[in-house]
């Protein structure tokens, strides 16, 4: 069987009928029909149960209908790969990741990177947004990962948003709230909060507190700190509570997490790249994080 047999099938399925699968595989009607009726007569099965006003999949064809679609989109990356390692990509790439975001989605997308372009070296740094930021405005790295509001906007820093984060409170086991499934953004004026210092992120501190003042409260803060550690080990020791990103949790012993409501609090996760730096294994792997996502 072709692969060629495979694509009809597919659009036969997704497009309802064998008439709007012929118009976009350009081929007739009359042509289509016949594709999928050798098919069936070479797999000995029938895919459609054609009794009715439309043709609707038979239990073998739902079950051949995913695996086709598994079949093609491992062929097209086969081809991408081979494409990929024919052109003989090599070089460095330079990325700069922020802290334990990256490290839930970036692991899958290097691994790829590496097997697809094994003559590539990778570069990868871990820093504050602020630095982060200078770096990647200094051509010193190609490609950065944090927060929208702490990536420095200039002409050559190209940025693109991968996810809106979902805030919530994190609280040690022991607090009051320890029980709460939701808490709102004005009843953490009676909290002792930590909060990430302007070191971190200067602009995500002046953030952190307008969005207070939104939310009707002059914060009390408890201790600023420069790492995600010491944020969630203070929480857990009961010193105060936090407000984070749920995508950068991980189960953690002593922490409760709460959707956090009604608030001004918001937060985006971005990817930039500087425009001026003409590395093509910039383009490739920002290939992969899209395929991957």
């Amino acid at each position: 069987m072709d692969f060629r047999k495979l694509e009809y099938f597919i659009a036969a399925v997704e497009h309802g009928s064998f008439t709007k699968a012929a118009q976009v595989c350009f081929v007739s009607q009359t042509a289509m029909s016949q594709q999928i009726a050798a098919m069936e007569q070479e797999l000995d099965f029938l895919l459609f149960d054609r009794s009715g006003y439309r043709p609707t999949l038979t239990r073998a064809g739902k079950a051949f209908y995913e695996s086709s679609k598994q079949i093609i989109a491992d062929y097209q990356q086969a081809v991408e790969k081979a494409k990929a390692l024919n052109n003989g990509f090599s070089g460095s790439l330079r990325i700069g990741i922020s802290g334990p975001v990256e490290k839930r989605f970036l692991p899958e997308v290097l691994s790829k990177f590496v097997a697809w372009h094994p003559e590539a070296n990778l570069e990868l740094c871990e820093l504050s947004f602020r630095k982060l930021s200078e770096k990647i405005r200094n051509s010193e790295i190609d490609i950065m990962f944090g927060l929208a509001n702490e990536i420095e906007i200039y002409p050559q820093i190209e940025i693109t948003t991968l996810f809106t984060s979902t805030l919530c409170v994190i609280v040690s086991t022991s607090h009051p709230w320890h029980d709460r499934a939701e808490v709102y953004g004005n009843e953490l004026k009676s909290e002792k909060l930590i909060i990430f210092s302007k070191t971190y992120g200067p602009k995500y501190h002046e953030s952190f507190f307008k969005s207070c003042e939104l939310d009707g409260f002059e914060p009390n803060i408890l201790k600023e700190v420069d790492n995600f550690d010491e944020l969630i080990l203070l929480v857990s020791a009961n010193k105060g509570v936090a407000i984070i990103s749920e995508e950068v949790l991980t189960e953690a012993s002593g922490i409760h997490q709460i959707k956090l409501k009604e608030t001004h609090h918001h937060s985006e996760f971005c990817m930039a790249r500087n425009k001026n730096e003409k590395n093509p294994l910039i383009d490739e792997f920002m290939k992969l994080l899209n395929d991957t996502n």
